[in-house]
């Protein structure tokens, strides 16, 4: 019996693993998409040699139409994993009008050698013949990955050079049968991935950890007709669901039989959001937290056999984290003016309170839960931004505060954290970077070894588990976003485009908007009523909230085409492409009117910011959040978005563009804050702004002088609202962003 060969590429201290499809650095795995890793592949097989664009889109996307700029992006993402961010480049040369080179020198092998340790030199050396090194490519593909010390420990290679071929030959007999009594061990045990006794160590630095199980075969089963699920929990004996339905605006909470699929309301529709729900650990009551308009978001209890609605603590910001005997709550508070989260335990009985651990922006404190156990909060924490992932899992000792990092994937998003029922393991909701939905996965405690379950198309918005933790219910979500054009009140409204997100008008009465998915956006250009699109950006990434110069000459946009969230500037028809701004993503962009300046926002804090149109040096103007700019049409005075309570909760401040003193603090309408539009009157004394309210959107006129608000008119709620008036303010532009909710029953994950 012969070990098969082991195909590897190689340069400086990283291993490309053909069969496995991994890049190693130093025995660490480099986390790559698919398309990146065939980007990579392509490369060093041909180093030395130019590769054409038209080569490489044949190879990764062979009898399928892409646009090129889906091989920048690929690239920027491949240099950012190597560490190739400088100029000039270390690894990939970009061939003007031609191609990509791979300039570093590349080894081919072809051994059994345990190339996972990344050690370049032993094919240089003639280490290879001195022992024979098995690598995971002995096991079975649909095995776990056995941790590297393991095997090391276990097929401890020969070092001496003068050892004997007999020596030589038992120990590479003995190499195959400990890896096949490996293999057969581990392809028995494969289902029980959490709970295996190997545990992988702990991973504390910016490695993910991944595991090799075969693909889950998971079963959907959709049990809601209709795209206005908000939320939903299934019962610890998997026979009932609870869930939020919203309709025109108002929410409701519903109990549904599994068995019969019969229907229940537990709460009558209401203006209010229900950000939770969930069952009581016995299954007798459900448990919810609901936001009222302009109140706090409190924690409420309900017998799923009807009775009042009982309120147990107030201020439960978002979701919440039961123990098991459900006396006890963790949460989440967010303080907008200390611009910092803290996680909090308190007593449901007698209310007190105690705090576990406090995050300041950017670190959000994202997804949490409580262990079984009542000793632990696993939660997740880091910055939201496409260009620089610091997503970390953390734990917290609830005894002593106590805090140690687990894990540093360096994803995107994690929206939801729960405990598995045993405890030796959770599920995550994760978004692994901004060009991809959210999918699930599942964590082994306290190893952190990652396993991903679902992979597919479908975005999720949460889940939630039975006591067994054989069936799960999610929340899918399917986005429909439009452009519409409308006379000033509102009415005769077109759907022109679709996009979302911010849009602009020009001075000749075109629009300018966004338009994409999840892979990347582009910036577009058509007439007010739908005809001749065309497309301004092409670049890889997402290029939106589009702002323009006073002349209609020049848009001033947002765009990570590079890795990193900058400012660009280019001519109305899309030509002479600039970067503006090089800090740390800037974004919401607001050009003076007299052309000379773009305010914007740093990602960073959302302090506010100015930089010459044509480039220079940037000046800090605030020192606290003022976010989403819009300068007066006189140019004096500019406004800006903060939020003093809660994220749905905004106020606008009114400054002097020359000195940055407030000149006016205004209160909103009641409702919800909806849209992150501000449009200035043309006199330069009020301004326009939308709210969410009753199942509608209506935009309020006011006075920076004044506390009275005049409503000017009413649309149809979606999740998602941008808006913009025309130069004649005659037309009224607007997008309608809605997200389609539908609950899943699923199973085969265990």
């Amino acid at each position: 019996m012969s070990l098969p060969l082991k195909h590897t590429y190689r340069f400086d201290s990283f291993v490309v693993d053909v069969e496995e499809q991994v890049l190693l650095r130093d025995g660490r795995m480099v986390p790559l998409t698919p398309k990146v890793f065939e980007t990579l592949l392509l490369l060093v097989k041909h180093q030395g040699s130019i590769v054409s664009k038209k080569t490489i889109l044949e190879t990764l996307w062979p009898d399928v139409f892409v646009e090129e700029s889906n091989i920048t992006f690929n690239i920027t993402k491949l240099r950012k994993a190597l560490g190739d961010t400088t100029r000039p480049s270390i690894y990939i040369e970009t061939i003007p009008r031609r191609g990509y080179r791979f300039k570093t020198e590349v080894r081919e092998v072809k051994d059994v050698e345990d190339v996972v340790s990344g050690d370049t030199s032993s094919a240089n050396n003639g280490n290879s013949q001195n022992g024979h090194h098995v690598s995971q490519t002995l096991l079975s593909t649909d095995a776990i990955d056995i941790p590297l010390e393991q095997v090391e420990n276990i097929l401890e290679p020969s070092t001496s050079s003068l050892a004997s071929d007999k020596k030589r030959r038992f120990t590479f007999l003995f190499a195959v049968i400990a890896a096949l009594t490996l293999l057969a061990g581990v392809a028995a045990g494969a289902w029980r991935f959490l709970r295996a006794s190997q545990r992988l160590p702990a991973a504390t630095t910016q490695q993910t950890v991944m595991a090799s199980l075969p693909k889950a075969d998971l079963n959907y089963e959709q049990i809601s007709a209709y795209g206005n699920v908000i939320a939903a929990a299934i019962s610890p004996d998997a026979k009932q669901v609870v869930y939020v339905q919203e309709n025109a605006g108002r929410q409701s909470v519903w109990l549904m039989q599994l068995g019969s699929y019969v229907n229940s309301q537990l709460i009558p529709p209401a203006d209010c959001a229900y950000n939770k729900v969930s069952f009581s650990h016995d299954g007798d009551y459900i448990y919810f937290v609901r936001h009222p308009q302009n109140e706090s978001s409190d924690l409420y209890r309900i017998p799923i056999l009807n009775g009042p609605a009982i309120k147990l603590h107030e201020n439960v910001e978002g979701s919440y984290s039961l123990t098991t005997d459900d006396r006890r709550v963790v949460f989440r508070r967010r303080n907008f003016l200390t611009r910092e989260d803290t996680l909090f335990i308190a007593d449901l009985n007698g209310g007190e309170e105690k705090r576990l651990v406090t995050h300041q922006e950017p670190d959000w404190i994202r997804g949490y839960s409580l262990s079984p156990d009542g000793k632990t909060v696993v939660y997740a924490t880091g910055e939201t931004d496409s260009t620089r992932q610091t997503m970390s899992i953390r734990e917290v000792s609830v005894e002593t505060g106590q805090t140690k990092l687990l894990l540093n994937p360096n994803w995107y998003y994690i929206r939801q954290i729960e405990w598995l029922p045993d405890g030796d393991g959770l599920l995550l909701l994760v978004r692994e970077n901004a060009t991809v939905n959210a999918q699930i996965w599942r964590m082994s405690y306290p190893d952190c070894a990652l396993l991903k379950l679902s992979n597919d198309l479908n975005n999720y918005l949460l889940f939630s588990v039975d006591q067994s933790a054989s069936e799960m219910i999610a929340v899918q979500s399917v986005l429909a976003s439009n452009i519409w054009v409308s006379t000033i009140n509102g009415r005769n409204a077109k759907n022109v485009a679709d996009g979302r997100g911010r849009l602009i008008w020009t001075a000749d009465g075109h629009i300018i908007y966004n338009s994409g998915s999840v892979l990347g956006s582009d910036l577009w250009l058509v007439n007010p009523d739908g005809s001749a699109p065309r497309q301004l950006s092409f670049n890889a990434g997402f290029n939106d909230w589009p702002a323009i110069s006073p002349d209609g000459k020049t848009v001033v946009f947002q765009s990570n085409r590079t890795g990193a969230q900058h400012l660009w500037r280019m001519d109305l028809d899309g030509s002479n492409q600039a970067q503006l701004t090089n800090a740390y993503a800037e974004r919401n962009a607001a050009v003076s009117p007299d052309g000379q300046w773009v305010y914007y926002n740093s990602s960073e804090n959302n302090f506010l910011w100015k930089i010459p149109s044509h480039g220079g040096q940037p000046l800090q103007l605030t020192n606290e959040y003022a976010a989403y700019p819009s300068v007066s049409p006189d140019g004096k005075l500019i406004a800006t978005f903060h939020f003093p309570r809660h994220a749905h909760e905004a106020q606008i401040t009114v400054r002097n563009c020359e000195d940055m003193k407030t000149v006016a603090e205004l209160t909103l309408a009641p409702g919800f804050w909806i849209s992150r539009s501000i449009e200035w009157e043309p006199d330069s004394t009020s301004l326009v702004y939308a709210i969410q309210t009753n199942g509608k959107v209506r935009l309020f006129r006011q006075s920076i002088n004044s506390s009275l608000q005049h409503e000017i008119t009413t649309l149809k709620a979606e999740d998602e609202f941008e808006f913009t008036f025309s130069p004649d303010r005659r037309q009224l532009a607007f997008t309608s962003t809605k997200w389609n909710h539908y609950a899943v029953l699923i199973d085969g994950f265990k």
